[in-house]
């Protein structure tokens, strides 16, 4: 045991007096990125949602396909633009002096591609939409034969038989919008950005080319919008939050495996984070949906905890002691010389658990005597390290932001 924490020691102090070994890079772009859960690390491009809100007269031309299908049409799309805003400027004289005004806001069309499903869900909508605006496609195969044959049927005074048939905006149309809204939301850590598109019109849409040769090509339909203003919302991703997103008819809802309603073994920095969230949820009724998805994270909690082996508990105690010394030393106790190389011990690991310790969970419970003590000597030597930790790095370990 003398030799085990000897050797601890030796790397601690080459650590500290040359932090960064013999072998190292620097670390801007982790700190910057990787640091505090990747809080300024760019987002993901594919974690988004959209919501497509039908008014509800124009829906009432395809009542089958408001009803089921609206929210699948969110789901088929391939690509969406944000929204994008350019400013007119006039560039005035003031006192010779070069000042720019502004003097009004363009809101720029913005490109939506679906994918074109075999259902032809997708299709439907742009179908819907032109047979809303427009009376030509309303005629009827069988009704168009006479609204577009050929002949003298083309003149004015034929009489109402032959002239009778509505085209082009002559379809009566109540005068509300087809879509009230578009909602777009992007997704980063459990939480979302959501931009909504106010009483977007269509300006263009088409559907896609057919191609012989094309062996793997797949088949989309595009829109383009223009609109009228945008609202911003910022909140947390729940079910139906934001709007049709979780829907139990296509979003598998079971928990994942390595999550602690999923029955996780993980390692200490499992056990850890889910006791964080099991404190946060009889505090505050945060993570956990209700009472019995908390019970059940407790009994797999229980069962994590009885599968650490001493090993496992050994190698994730010492490396949460080492991130936490740098963490309250300011400087990063790594390098080759005073690197650590983690054994196969246990069933999982814990990348973060340097914030762990410092909210003082029970971490201690799991480690031997003499471990511990010497870890609270470590700590009366060197001070809290709680309160080393930053206030995200708090918050981070609550489970809240990782998505």
């Amino acid at each position: 045991m003398a030799d085990k924490f000897s050797g601890f020691a030796d790397n601690l102090i080459n650590g500290a007096l040359n932090p960064k070994g013999n072998l190292a890079d620097w670390q801007h772009a982790s700190r910057l990125f990787v640091s505090d859960a990747m809080r300024l690390a760019p987002k993901s491009k594919f974690l988004y949602h959209v919501n497509f809100n039908v008014n509800s007269t124009a829906g009432s031309i395809l009542p089958d396909f408001t009803r089921k299908h609206v929210n699948e049409v969110g789901m088929l799309v391939k690509r969406a633009d944000l929204p994008k805003f350019s400013a007119a400027i006039v560039t005035k004289n003031k006192y010779n002096r070069k000042k720019n005004i502004q003097t009004n806001i363009q809101y720029e069309p913005i490109t939506i591609s679906f994918h074109d499903d075999n259902l032809g869900i997708t299709s439907v909508l742009l179908e819907a939409y032109y047979r809303y605006y427009f009376a030509d496609g309303n005629q009827g195969w069988d009704r168009g034969r006479a609204a577009y044959k050929r002949g003298n049927s083309d003149a004015t005074y034929k009489g109402s038989q032959d002239n009778g048939w509505k085209f082009g905006l002559d379809n009566n149309n109540p005068g509300f919008p087809f879509f009230d809204d578009i909602t777009i939301t992007q997704f980063a850590r459990k939480k979302f950005t959501s931009f909504t598109i106010v009483n977007p019109i269509i300006t263009n849409w088409q559907h896609d080319s057919l191609d012989n040769s094309d062996g793997a090509g797949m088949m989309e339909n595009t829109i383009t919008l223009a609109y009228e203003a945008v609202f911003y919302n910022r909140d947390n991703v729940a079910y139906d939050n934001p709007k049709g997103f979780g829907d139990t008819a296509h979003y598998d809802r079971t928990p994942s495996p390595i999550s602690p309603l999923g029955g996780s073994a993980g390692g200490l920095g499992t056990a850890i984070g889910t006791a964080i969230s099991l404190a946060q949820y009889i505090a505050g009724g945060q993570n956990f949906n209700n009472p019995l998805e908390a019970i059940l994270a407790g009994a797999n909690l229980l069962g994590n905890i009885r599968s650490l082996s001493k090993e496992g508990l050994r190698q994730e105690g010492f490396s949460i002691l080492k991130n936490a010394i740098g963490q309250a030393a300011g400087i990063d106790v790594s390098g080759v010389s005073g690197a650590f190389f983690p054994k196969s011990g246990g069933n999982g690991s814990f990348t973060t658990a340097a914030a762990a310790v410092g909210l003082g969970l029970a971490a201690s419970n799991a480690i031997s005597r003499s471990r511990t003590a010497n870890t609270k000597a470590f700590q009366n030597a060197g001070g809290d390290l709680k309160n080393a930790l930053s206030q995200g790095q708090q918050d981070l370990f609550g489970g809240n932001d990782a998505i």
